[in-house]
């Protein structure tokens, strides 16, 4: 896999942690497409990018993977299967129908590693209780990513969710009357533009 494009430059149009982690290959409509993840040390510096993890945490899960570099690898190789299955999920919830079976068994197996390392706690700044995972584990990108994506598939905002017909990534809508049709405006948006642009000069000639 190339590396050639920093993750610190990957735009977060997704709304939520789980769609950006989705979008972390460049362009799903194209056979030839770069994806900005090809280890687990590209998972942390993601995780840092996308403001899942505290830099405190990646400098221990850092050292976690140095020690352990066959796990970690392991750990990467489950999050990889995991981006793919996020997109797979939400694709038939998108048209309103629960995904394959075999993508429903895989994501349970998922949820039920997750879940099995979350305890509640308190939060004094918020004066509420907060669920949060144990103690700093190679597994908890994934955990976090699991929760964000049960957070949405169990929640009103699934129907939010869309595809950019440009370049596939999955974003929510959150429009106020759900119109939002690319994932940014400022890019596959004027892509769009353009190529009808050229449509319309080409008919008038």
């Amino acid at each position: 896999m190339s590396t050639q494009k920093p993750i610190q430059t990957l735009r977060l149009d997704g709304g939520i942690l789980c769609l950006d982690f989705a979008n972390t290959v460049s362009n799903r409509m194209k056979p030839e497409n770069h994806d900005y993840l090809s280890g687990y040390k590209d998972l942390l510096v993601w995780s840092g990018h996308a403001g899942a993890l505290s830099p405190k945490t990646i400098n221990t899960l850092e050292r976690l993977a140095k020690g352990y570099p066959q796990k970690a690898a392991a750990v990467f190789n489950r999050s990889i299967q995991l981006r793919e299955l996020i997109v797979r999920v939400l694709g038939r919830a998108m048209i309103q129908k629960q995904a394959a079976a075999e993508d429903m068994q895989l994501l349970n197996t998922f949820v039920a590693e997750a879940y099995a390392n979350i305890e509640i706690g308190w939060q004094q700044s918020e004066e509420r209780g907060v669920l949060h995972f144990n103690a700093p584990a190679l597994e908890l990108v994934n955990w976090l990513l699991v929760k964000s994506l049960t957070d949405l598939y169990t929640s009103e905002r699934l129907r939010q969710v869309k595809q950019c017909p440009a370049c596939g990534w999955l974003f929510l809508d959150k429009s106020r009357n759900g119109s939002r049709r690319w994932c940014n405006m400022a890019t596959c948006g004027d892509v769009n533009k353009v190529q009808q642009w050229y449509q319309r000069k080409r008919k008038d000639q």
